[in-house]
């Protein structure tokens, strides 16, 4: 069962065009919430029923309220235009407890990357590391100075902070920011899809396609190519739920997220495209092809975990830690 609490919206800034952040707090003085890590981020149930996945960006310090920032988008599913045009200060809405898919790991050097609303789970980082004294730089590139939020509030970082407004300044150069990193650094990446493929392209370049340096977070498969499925008259494979005790025939194309909660077996959920990690879940035995957002090329090649919401299998046999 998802941990879930209903929060008030005390407060509702303008951040940049398009950009507002939502402080989220506590109803009950005495009901201190659930501590969080920079990268969380927490489901926000819009009226509609469905969830939407919001970074935390405030600070995980204070526990009185979540911060979260909600780009205005157009072709979205109605989330964004629910925050933007009818949530008020003194509404309430249901959240979830903050879920960490995106976390810090330990490095002697972080190169973080932002592109647009990717810089709330970045400023995040960028502000602990700042906090914990430990060296980092962070490239943000945003279509207009104008639509760059929490410029104020990142300024105080100083010189570690790179400002590149497309218009004015042009694309990010990546390859001097692959070429800075040192031995044992990692690259956190978050944004549009384009700006992650162009991180992995300047890694690949001047390291090779073997290394795992870089950590990213999406919020959307625009762009993604989807994979080709197994033709339809493939052969089957078989599925084992451990812990539940079902053993099932499956088409290799068949989603298991579906079909694990067809038979009663409760999986953390949210997104259902791969990016969240929500329902990552363990491999006892088997392969699998990978089809998501969230796993490292190195957590892939581990092949002891899985998102079942979209990945697929590879053997005759799969077993899962369900």
């Amino acid at each position: 069962m998802v941990e879930q609490r209903e929060l008030r919206v005390n407060r509702m800034t303008w951040e940049a065009e398009g950009v507002i952040s939502v402080s989220l707090s506590r109803i009950e003085n005495n009901d201190p919430l659930p501590p969080w890590q920079p990268g969380a981020h927490i489901d926000v149930y819009v009226p509609d029923g469905t969830t939407r996945q919001y970074s935390l960006c405030g600070d995980p310090r204070d526990l009185s309220c979540y911060d979260i920032a909600v780009l205005r988008e157009p072709g979205g599913r109605g989330g964004s235009a629910f925050i933007h045009d009818q949530l008020r200060v003194g509404d309430r809405l249901m959240v979830t407890r903050p879920k960490q898919s995106f976390a810090l790991e330990d490095a002697p050097y972080y190169a973080l990357v932002a592109g647009g609303v990717g810089i709330t789970p970045i400023m995040a980082f960028a502000e602990h590391l700042e906090r914990s004294g430990r060296p980092f730089q962070l490239t943000y590139g945003g279509r207009t100075e104008g639509s760059m939020a929490f410029r104020s509030r990142l300024g105080a970082l100083g010189d570690r902070v790179r400002f590149l407004a497309e218009d004015r300044d042009g694309m990010p150069d990546l390859d001097e920011v692959v070429k800075q990193l040192p031995e044992g650094g990692l690259i956190y990446v978050c944004g549009p899809l384009a700006l992650l493929r162009a991180v992995e392209a300047a890694v690949d370049s001047a390291h090779g396609p073997d290394q795992d340096l870089v950590r990213f977070e999406l919020f959307s498969r625009a762009g993604v190519e989807p994979k080709e499925s197994p033709p339809p008259d493939g052969e089957n494979y078989e599925l084992v739920l451990a812990r539940s005790g079902h053993t099932l025939r499956m088409k290799p194309d068949a989603n298991i997220l579906e079909t694990v909660l067809a038979l009663g077996v409760e999986v953390e959920n949210d997104c259902r495209e791969g990016i969240c990690g929500s329902c990552v879940t363990g491999i006892l035995s088997g392969t699998v092809d990978h089809r998501d957002l969230v796993l490292t090329k190195k957590e892939q090649a581990a092949m002891d975990k899985m998102m079942i919401c979209c990945s697929r299998p590879t053997c005759a046999r799969l077993e899962l830690d369900l």
